[in-house]
């Protein structure tokens, strides 16, 4: 056989559609890997047609962890596609030995980057298994071989031979039944490789095919060994039997291992006295706000004016000098909140509809696997708080995980009142603002703000203050303040 401009080397490996060779591409002198369309199926529409669509996707993702294309073509009867040549092997090679648990997790997190840009463009991998993840020479892992990937919105389905398409072994649990499948199938077949990583074995064995894709449909997600169980709450939510119990997307993937890094970093640093006091002052200083709140009467129309101005002036003031000599803010986190001036305020904030009491929580699921995504969406919220992340990046923000708490149970008392918090935090950073003289960005906050709670007193107060009638009062004042303090 041959190929204009390639120089075929060796067969490298055959699979049910393609042969693949290795290849000297003459115009460049470089190593290629050649797919050729085995022919006796190249009369074969479908497989024509998914052979083609591999070159396609693959070459329309330009990622460092995803493998490259070179060409894509037809050389007499054969159709062919030229991609680079990875020399470091493959995961299902390196699995033959230990793996430490830092390279299992940075491996984790460089194919979910791949895969977060693919399923960014619509497309779903649909067969993540060790043997298509290959190595280059510095360690890096690549995603290959798409060959049976589709694209989310192609009207064709590939697939509708009724044969599933996947390894058993590495196969979601929706996989193996009729419907769509989007990229959390992805992330659970990532979640099998990562137990067998830390846990050196696969996650569910037996010498029948059926008998394996009914483990992964029914029996429950493995336990890691002991001394990485930090990692079963990732686990968990990346093989969940249920594919809306799993993460959403591959970014959120990366975020929950940053977060889980984080925290075993913070452990070893953290100073439990001063942690409570920090604690107990917030208490206090909640409880005293909201008792002054509770205690207050209804005043006449032009006295509640006047108190709401003086009340804003003072938190204005307060707020400023909070801002400037106490509160210090993450930059790197908050940087997309403290600078909103800057930012699509209306696109910084991604409202779902918040499910009250009489939802439907999670069914048909093991209580284990409900309290663990529970305990992980929880912390994951409480830490977004803290970190002024309210409503911003998407999908890794307070709000988001309060609301995916509420999915789970309705009556979660603690996902209700962190949703509050977020309010009364978006009532700060508008006083903030207001304290600058930024009534643009005051206004998006409040606005955000009050969409989450449209209950809460400061903010409306605050939206009263920011009208264009009460401006020139405010200005004043605040000028007085700042110069008082500067």
């Amino acid at each position: 056989m041959e190929i204009s401009g390639y120089k075929i080397e060796k067969t490298i490996g055959e699979g049910g559609m393609a042969t693949a060779y290795l290849a000297v591409q003459e115009s460049l002198g470089r190593l290629a890997v050649l797919k050729v369309l085995n022919t006796n199926t190249r009369d074969t529409k479908e497989n024509v047609e998914r052979f083609l669509n591999e070159g396609r996707i693959v070459a329309s993702l330009n990622h460092p962890h995803i493998i490259t294309i070179y060409d894509i073509g037809i050389a007499e009867d054969f159709m062919f596609i030229s991609m680079e040549y990875i020399e470091g092997g493959d995961l299902r090679t390196r699995l033959r030995s230990p793996i430490s648990v830092k390279e299992s997790i940075e491996i984790i997190k460089k194919i979910c980057s791949g895969l977060d840009a693919a399923h960014r463009k619509g497309i779903v991998h649909r067969d993540v298994k060790p043997g298509n993840i290959l190595f280059e020479r510095n360690g890096e892992p690549l995603l290959t071989d798409f060959g049976i990937a589709k694209r989310l919105t192609m009207d064709q389905d590939l697939t509708s031979t009724g044969v599933f398409l996947g390894s058993p072994n590495y196969m979601a649990p929706e996989q193996a039944e009729d419907g769509p499948i989007d990229g959390r199938a992805d992330i659970y077949s990532l979640g099998v490789i990562l137990y067998e990583m830390l846990a050196g074995e696969k996650p569910y064995k037996s010498e029948s095919v059926i008998d394996v894709i009914v483990q992964h449909k029914q029996a429950p997600v493995p336990i890691l060994p002991e001394e990485h169980k930090v990692y079963q709450p990732l686990l968990n939510l990346m093989m969940a039997k249920k594919r809306k119990d799993r993460f959403r997307d591959a970014s959120s993937v990366i975020h929950f291992i940053h977060h889980l890094e984080q925290l075993e970093s913070e452990k070893s640093q953290q100073n439990p006295d001063t942690q409570e006091l920090v604690k107990q002052k917030n208490q206090v200083a909640d409880e005293v706000f909201n008792s002054h709140i509770r205690q207050q009467k209804k005043p006449s129309k032009w006295l509640t004016y006047t108190l709401m101005t003086l009340l804003t002036l003072t938190a204005s003031a307060f707020a400023f000098v909070s801002y400037k000599y106490v509160y210090k803010p993450n930059k790197e986190n908050s940087l997309d909140i403290i600078h909103a001036e800057e930012a699509n305020l209306d696109s910084m904030v991604e409202l779902v509809s918040v499910p009250m009491a009489g939802s439907a929580p999670i069914k048909n699921s093991h209580p284990g696997e409900v309290a663990e995504v529970t305990k992980a969406l929880g912390w994951l919220a409480r830490k977004s708080l803290e970190e002024y992340r309210l409503t911003a990046p998407p999908k890794d923000n307070a709000y988001y995980y309060y609301v995916r708490l509420l999915e789970i149970n309705p009556d979660n008392r603690s996902a209700r009142q962190g949703l509050l918090s977020i309010a009364d935090r978006f009532a700060f950073l508008a006083e903030k603002e207001l304290a600058e003289n930024n009534y643009k960005s005051a206004a998006g906050y409040i606005n955000i703000g009050l969409q989450i709670n449209p209950q809460n007193r400061t903010l409306k107060e605050l939206q009263l203050l920011t009208s264009t009638g009460q401006r020139n009062i405010l200005d004043s004042v605040q000028e007085l303040f700042k110069s008082f303090w500067k």
